[in-house]
């Protein structure tokens, strides 16, 4: 019969790996008194991911704790990255990179002839050394990135090319596993019960659901997808082995432990749906919540379709994860500016 850790031994399976202090933690839970009055539903929490610092905040500044020294400690000079060119997590590896001292490659897909503006404008500022991708560019970014890495090797740079390494893949959850441990000092302090958590479904969601696991908890959690293109198996649970042995923990997660909602993506990735924009709104004109329109703004589309729907007993206390993104409002500022709102 699986034995629950405690705390302590929790913290202590994090505390193995090398840290550089980053994000400011631990950050606030509060309480929507107006988005839940106004929904008629369950009372409705919210835990500030986005006021971690690093950029404007985000959930990955909790990630980049752990990752960074392990690409110092390995000797690494030099980091490439592959991303979409209005992506939190460039903007957000270009800041704990200079915090590192370490040079920062950013390859953006499908950013040639964008407007700099929005996270694609704080790359800029943060100094990175930008490669903007036409779309057919974007198609070979991989092959791109490893022919940039070859050539800054052939001229003496150690350069670690974050696609081709394991540990970028679960150092998120190993931070929201500590993020766990914070969360549930809160409720306890808070005196909630009937815990539901709802995030975009992805590692920072599977931290959290390790920490209930092995401390005992019993969460419930809804991951809400964001894009196509990412297939979950592959993005977070063919991982659940290797988060299992990198922190040395009793148990680990699995797809039964979350429940999925993959109905609110629209078109795709990067294309803003009516229902996220009637989100941001909501939650904005409601409690001053501002949510992104990749994916804090799916998340609340989705948790405020839910209750709507009656599909979330009245019962539970909701906590919504707020990951941050809010530098991507401004690359869809015409679509958020409708006034009919």
């Amino acid at each position: 019969m699986k034995k629950d850790i405690t705390i302590e031994e929790l913290q202590l399976k994090i505390e193995k790996f090398p840290r550089i202090k980053i994000a400011h933690t631990p950050t606030p839970l509060e309480f929507m008194p107006n988005l839940s009055k106004n929904l008629g539903g369950p009372k409705i929490w919210i835990k500030r991911e986005d006021m971690t610092g690093l950029a404007y905040g985000g959930n990955k500044a909790r990630h980049y704790e752990f990752e960074m020294p392990e690409i110092k400690n390995q000797g690494y000079d030099t980091i490439i990255n592959i991303m979409d060119y209005h992506s939190n997590n460039a903007r957000m590896t270009a800041a704990a990179a200079n915090k590192c001292e370490l040079k920062y490659i950013l390859i953006l897909k499908n950013a040639q002839g964008r407007k700099v503006q929005g996270n694609l404008l704080v790359d800029k500022i943060l100094g990175s050394e930008l490669h903007l991708l036409n779309e057919s560019q974007s198609i070979k970014a991989n092959e791109y990135a490893l022919n940039l890495k070859n050539d800054l090797e052939k001229n003496g740079r150690k350069v670690y090319l974050l696609q081709d390494h394991l540990f970028p893949r679960i150092v998120g959850m190993i931070g929201f596993v500590e993020a766990g441990i914070e969360l549930k000092n809160q409720i306890e302090e808070k005196k909630l019960s009937n815990i539901h958590i709802y995030g975009v479904a992805g590692r920072s969601l599977c931290g959290l659901i390790l920490a209930s696991k092995n401390l005992g908890l019993n969460w419930k959690f809804t991951g809400v997808t964001v894009n196509y293109d990412m297939p979950l198996d592959d993005y977070i649970f063919r991982h659940n082995n290797d988060i299992k042995e990198a922190l040395d923990l009793p148990i680990t997660f699995y797809e039964k432990d979350l429940n999925v909602l993959d109905q609110y993506v629209g078109e795709g990735y990067g294309i803003v749906t009516q229902e996220v924009i009637e989100a941001i709104h909501l939650a904005a004109k409601t409690d001053a919540i501002i949510c992104d329109p990749n994916y804090t703004g799916t998340v609340m589309a989705a948790l405020i379709d839910q209750i709507r729907k009656n599909n979330i007993n009245e019962n539970e206390t909701v906590i919504f994860i707020h990951t941050g993104g809010l530098p991507a409002l401004f690359t869809f500022s015409e679509e958020l500016s409708d006034l009919s709102f």
